[in-house]
Formats: C-alpha cells, sequence, structure tokens
C-alpha cells in the first residue's frame, strides 16, 4: 500500500521579474507526473493588481503527493508566472522544483514550514527573477482521499485527489 502526504504550499511572492512593472501578475501552481506526461492537479493564486515586477500572493494551496512516486524523481512541481492581458496572458516565466527534492528538504521534525526561492526562468533560460514560498509535507497516511484545496476558493482549471496514481480522476470546473 502506498503512503500519501499532503503538501501544504505557500506562494508568497517573486522579486525582480522583468518585463512586468505595473502589470498585473498570478501564478499558476501544478504537479505533474512525467511517467503519465499530465498535470494532474493545478491551482491559480489571485491576481496582484498593482504588483508589477514584486509581486506578492500569500496564497495557500494543499496537493496530495504520492510519496513513492515523489521519491522515484517522477512528480514536479511547476509555477508559471503569468501577465493578465485583454484576450491571452503572457508567460513571464517558470519555476521547476522535483518534488523529491522538496522531500528530502524536509526537517526530520517536520511540522514548520520551509521557505525557499528559485529562479523563475524564461523560455530562454535566462533569469526573469524570483520566486519565494513556504511549504510543508504532512503526515504520512495510506488514504489517497485527501482533498486538493486552497483557504482562497482558487479558479480550477484541472483538480484530482491524488497526485501519483496509475489512474487519475479529472474533474474540469
Amino acid at each position: 500500500m502506498d503512503d500519501y502526504r499532503t503538501l501544504d504550499l505557500t506562494l508568497v511572492s517573486a522579486n525582480g521579474l522583468t518585463k512586468a512593472s505595473k502589470l498585473p501578475v498570478y501564478a499558476v501552481a501544478s504537479i505533474s507526473d512525467s511517467r503519465a506526461a499530465i498535470t494532474v492537479q493545478k491551482f491559480k493564486t489571485s491576481i496582484h493588481k498593482d504588483g508589477g515586477s514584486d509581486p506578492t500572493w500569500n496564497f495557500p494551496m494543499k496537493f496530495t503527493v504520492n510519496e513513492a512516486v515523489g521519491l522515484q524523481n517522477r512528480l514536479m512541481l511547476v509555477v508559471k508566472i503569468k501577465v493578465e492581458r485583454m484576450l491571452v496572458d503572457k508567460n513571464l516565466g517558470e519555476v521547476r522544483v522535483p518534488i523529491k527534492e522538496l522531500l528530502e528538504g524536509v526537517k526530520p521534525e517536520g511540522k514548520t514550514m520551509q521557505n525557499v526561492s528559485y529562479q523563475v526562468r524564461g523560455r530562454d533560460g535566462e533569469v526573469k527573477g524570483v520566486l519565494s514560498f513556504s511549504y510543508r509535507f504532512g503526515e504520512k497516511t495510506s488514504s489517497k482521499r485527501v482533498r486538493s484545496s486552497s483557504a482562497h476558493r482558487p479558479r480550477v482549471d484541472i483538480l484530482a485527489l491524488v497526485v501519483g496514481l496509475e489512474s487519475v480522476f479529472l474533474v474540469a470546473c
């Protein structure tokens, strides 16, 4: 039987975003399974209208992660930074963090939030700013039925109950 853990993630802020001055900025966080080649959980932060190059969200969200699949280095946290525009929103860049790296960074007590920062990179690989977030993993459980959620009820494009399952249940909202 597999062990699952909740991943409490708070997207705190971004700093020094290029090409974002005085524009409304938001982030989309997702976890994907490389073997399944799909994104199975996805959340959108609120839009920081005046954030521009330095938006702040302090946006909490909760994912469910299959720990064994995460430790096999199959799961990836992807955070895309976007600018809201009239017709099509513009991608500023993204951060990609293996869930394995986050799992290995958990302190033995595991109860406190870990604060980390990663470089936001554009398609060309150039650094476009820095993203800061905090995270912690919950206790292990054998239940797959832990719900993904956010305290702010984000617009969810795709929601799945568990990351790292052989079969994935998707609900489009």
